[in-house]
């Protein structure tokens, strides 16, 4: 007689599959790296996630470089304390910013965040495999504290040219695109970095595409590069802005768009002198 087959409840055949299979290969409880904010961190579940590849998408003046600044001092503050590597496509780096954001305590912050800028894909590729070689070889790197935070800032910057709509040039585009992801994605698994893309957005003129779809500034938009892009990436955060047209102030917020580990909720922030700051909803 064949033993009964086991009972499965209704909320288990109904759970949502990860967006990307690649995080199953995570630790069950991969280190977290804090927004240094609580609520920010209350709406991600204790903070960015390690071992995985994080976009951060919002039009210009959303926050997102100022969101990286702010990660970028951070990370020497983590419970593993580590170095951040800034890549920039958005020239000039805002250094100025930068300095107004460390703590006058510790200026020593500074000397652990490491620049660099990104002129094209291929530079990109080029500037990760050196970074890897560090990360497989720490006793030969310069840095005090190893690199376990990568930031990339923006993906959209280094597609603007040399690619147009012809099959040929969508085809190549999208090669480069799993070629980026393939090289961050081992980053982040091999050595648990904390990874971190920005992205641009373009307008929607009709249709509309769920959770990668939102207004801010009075219209609708999505994130840029399109669907071979979005499957790269293992969360989405979307930041939005709404400026009053009476008293010119911005409302921002921060919405999880995807992530395999959390549901799709909202959170409004503000960007203050020192830091980015999540806001209650008491407190509006």
């Amino acid at each position: 007689m064949r033993p009964p087959a086991p009972k499965t409840s209704a909320y288990s055949q109904q759970e949502p599959r990860p967006e990307n299979l690649l995080l199953l290969l995570a630790p069950p409880r991969a280190a977290k790296l804090s927004l240094g904010c609580p609520l920010l961190d209350r709406l991600l579940s204790g903070g960015l996630p390690a071992a995985s590849v994080t976009e951060i998408a919002g039009e210009s003046a959303a926050g997102k470089t100022q969101l990286c600044l702010q990660l970028a001092l951070l990370a020497p503050l983590s419970p593993h304390p580590s170095s951040s590597l800034f890549l920039c496509s958005d020239v000039p780096f805002p250094l100025r910013r930068l300095r107004l954001l460390a703590p006058k305590s510790r200026p020593d912050l500074l000397d652990h965040v490491l620049v660099a800028a990104v002129h094209s894909p291929s530079d990109l590729l080029s500037l990760l495999s050196r970074a890897q070689y560090h990360l497989s070889h720490p006793s030969r790197s310069p840095h005090p504290l190893p690199i376990r935070v990568i930031l990339l800032d923006s993906i959209a910057s280094l597609f603007r040219a040399d690619f147009d709509a012809s099959p040929a040039d969508l085809k190549r585009r999208s090669g480069l695109f799993f070629k980026i992801s393939a090289k961050l994605k081992e980053l982040a698994h091999r050595h648990q970095c904390v990874v971190v893309v920005t992205n641009q957005v373009v307008d929607v003129v009709e249709g509309n595409t769920g959770n990668n779809v939102a207004w801010s500034s009075g219209r609708q938009v999505s994130p840029a590069l399109g669907l071979a892009w979005a499957n790269c990436v293992n969360t989405r955060l979307f930041l939005t802005r709404e400026v009053d047209s009476n008293s010119g102030s911005a409302r921002r917020h921060m919405k999880v768009a995807f992530a395999p580990h959390l549901p799709v909720r909202t959170c409004e922030f503000v960007i203050r002198r020192d830091g980015v700051f999540g806001v209650e909803p008491a407190q509006r």
